[in-house]
């Protein structure tokens, strides 16, 4: 995931969603207090935290005057699909039908759905329980890359390593058992996993 932009807790992305739809609206940039409002947030200086942490983030660009902001990256709706346990593999995925407000992670911008993590098998690799990964289908997989896999339709989040003779789905964490898949096994990669999204 060396490419992709840091990921965002819930907050710091509604703030930016609300950024980007006033600005969308008003063609103008929301003051520190119009956000505080929003959110209610009982000082500016909160409002200042969290542009200052988007800004390092690189998703806006701060400037001295008022109102001048410039948005480096825009939101989108991503589908979550359900949930993908990040243990043992579970059967198939659970679906819904809710969205969740992420940004675009990399260059490509289509072809992105959400998956709530269960379990802890990936946490060495900083993917926690709870966490909101994005998955974007259609990149090449290359052997170190976090997917989101079906084996004989059962679900599961690891990393992919690609052996002479099978394919290694490793967890991140030591408790957990690689999993080998070989030709005879019906595997999926159902995509690459490109961000997480977070809930503090």
């Amino acid at each position: 995931m060396g490419n992709s932009l840091e990921s965002l807790t819930k907050k710091q992305a509604a703030i930016l969603n609300f950024i980007y739809d006033f600005f969308q609206d008003k063609q103008y940039y929301p003051s520190y207090k119009e956000i505080a409002k929003e959110f209610k947030f009982n000082s500016d200086g909160t409002v200042r935290t969290y542009l200052e942490i988007l800004e390092r983030k690189k998703y806006i660009k701060r400037h001295s005057k008022a109102r001048a902001l410039t948005l480096l990256a825009q939101p989108f709706s991503t589908p979550i699909l359900g949930h993908i346990h990040a243990g043992t593999p579970t059967e198939a995925i659970e679906h819904f039908d809710k969205t969740v407000e992420s940004l675009t992670m990399l260059k490509h911008k289509k072809n992105k759905f959400a998956l709530t993590i269960k379990g802890d098998s990936m946490i060495n690799a900083g993917i926690l329980e709870g966490d909101i990964a994005i998955i974007e289908k259609d990149l090449p997989i290359r052997s170190g890359d976090i997917v989101a896999a079906l084996i004989d339709n059962e679900a599961t989040l690891k990393r992919y390593i690609k052996e002479k003779n099978h394919i290694t789905l490793k967890a991140e964490n030591n408790n957990f058992k690689p999993i080998f898949v070989y030709k005879s096994s019906n595997l999926k990669i159902l995509g690459k996993c490109i961000g997480t999204i977070r809930s503090y």
